[in-house]
């Protein structure tokens, strides 16, 4: 009989332990100041790979047995035989808010994702296990206006929090160029907004208000995948060729010369209502927030049940190749239907909106060990029309990205090499214009992605 057994873990396995542990936190972390976070659930964020960022965002048909590939739930077919993968996602960014007079700088930092991808079977059945923010913001405005009676009224908005998601994915390969997938994720998380009125030159005549409303949802989702690659092959006889595993890895075979590989992806996440709950907080009191004291408190309500709407999602993609992988094309386009989306029987100022993207990438040689010759080189871009209609005005964005991928190759198990990559990228873009109802931010994004490669399971023999 065979068996599937584990090795003993190495740095790789306790380096996952420790990125678990302090992955506790990604709720809690500072990944958006953007002020559109005051709608819908937060600021939506980027896919976490860095690799994908890199493309333009683009995911939907690339499957790639050195990273993973989180946001196309059929890729995980490409798996090495028995090779496990884990990856783990940073970013940080700076972002410059304008509105035509000023300008203000934030910064932001965080975890992207924590992510284990292991196969099920040897061949054609594959799993992971993933954890990731969706949306998140933190937001703190300011405003004021002069009144007759009451001279100046400041008014103040803040907003803390974010929904995350833990997610289980399985692919599964039908035929040789065929692969669907599907992911079930538990989606949980809350989001404050708070707003605070003060009457700074009467502190001590004219009570000072704040509200804060909580919003908080815990439920399932769900998204599914699909892959299909047509070869283009050479109607001459069988050859010897050099066939690629992965970067710095191949192996000589006879078998037909393919010249192209042209693979379709598909995703689609159905329009679900998920459960959830919100509080709402009215108090008075005197003076600055900062030192407040509550005097008394106008309205309250607690724990009151209520649904949340998601959106209905869908995207294709193509990507065109060479078959030693040493370029690659791929363009994709995304769409959002907004327009159902409720909040506790709230619509807020969102529309249906769509995303289109495309990137490519070179690898000098393919075949050949050593960190540079065979590192991925990447460029790509997007423009979205932005799922935002404020004042009458789109929020629309767009940018450009580039980066690299660096492989490096370590003996595992049965000394049989496996391919590790550290994926490198950098975005620069813009959302919002500059107009008298609208704020332009202008942002620089740097994300970095480590994907460990190791040979847990292998094949043992029991007599």
């Amino acid at each position: 009989m065979k068996f599937f057994s584990i090795k003993k873990p190495n740095f790789s396995s306790s380096f996952l332990g420790f990125l678990l542990l302090t992955s506790v936190g990604l709720t809690a972390q500072n990944l958006s100041q953007s002020p559109y976070g005051r709608y819908a659930l937060g600021d939506n964020l980027p896919n976490p790979s860095a690799w994908s960022q890199s493309l333009g965002g683009s995911f939907h048909a690339i499957s790639d047995s050195s990273v993973l590939n989180l946001g196309q739930p059929a890729s995980l077919t490409s798996l090495g035989r028995g090779v496990s993968v884990f990856e783990g996602s940073i970013s940080a960014g700076i972002v410059d808010y304008s509105n035509g007079t000023s300008t203000k700088r934030g910064t932001t930092a965080g975890y992207s994702s924590v992510a284990l991808a292991f196969p099920i079977l040897k061949k054609g059945w594959s799993a992971a296990i993933h954890l990731m923010p969706i949306t998140n913001m933190g937001y703190s405005l300011r405003d004021s206006i002069e009144s007759e009676e009451d001279g100046l009224i400041s008014y103040n908005y803040n907003g803390n929090g974010g929904i995350s998601a833990v997610g289980f994915t399985n692919s599964i390969q039908i035929f040789k160029d065929l692969a669907i997938g599907a992911e079930m994720r538990y989606i949980f998380g809350k989001s404050n907004y708070i707003t605070e009125v003060n009457f700074p030159d009467q502190q001590l005549q004219i009570r000072a208000t704040k509200t804060t409303a909580t919003n908080q949802i815990k439920d399932f989702d769900a998204k599914f995948g699909m892959t299909y690659q047509i070869r283009f092959r050479s109607p001459r006889k069988k050859t010897r060729e050099t066939t690629v595993l992965e970067p710095g890895v191949s192996q000589k075979q006879k078998t037909n010369k393919d010249s192209l590989h042209l693979k379709f992806g598909f995703t689609f996440k159905p329009s679900l209502s998920l459960t959830g709950n919100y509080n709402f907080v009215a108090e008075s009191f005197f003076g600055s927030s900062e030192f407040a004291t509550i005097i008394d408190t106008v309205f309250e309500r607690e724990s009151l049940g209520g649904q949340v709407i998601m959106p209905m999602q869908y995207g294709a993609g193509l990507s065109l190749s060479n078959s030693n992988k040493k370029w690659m094309f791929t363009a994709e386009y995304r769409y959002t239907d907004w327009a159902n989306f409720k909040l506790f029987e709230n619509t807020d100022s969102v529309r249906s909106s769509y995303t289109a993207s495309a990137g490519i990438q070179f690898i000098p040689q393919p075949t050949k060990s050593g960190t540079f010759r065979s590192a991925s080189y990447r460029l790509g871009g997007y423009y979205s029309d932005g799922m935002l209609r404020i004042n009458g005005n789109n929020v629309p964005e767009y940018g450009l990205s580039f980066g690299v991928g660096l492989p490096f190759t370590i003996p595992t198990y049965y000394r049989k090499p496996v391919t590790s990559m550290v994926n490198l990228a950098f975005t620069y873009g813009q959302r919002g214009n500059i107009n008298p109802n609208l704020l332009a931010e202008q942002f620089f994004r740097v994300s970095l992605s480590f994907s460990l490669n190791d040979r847990w399971f292998v094949r043992t023999r029991f007599e």
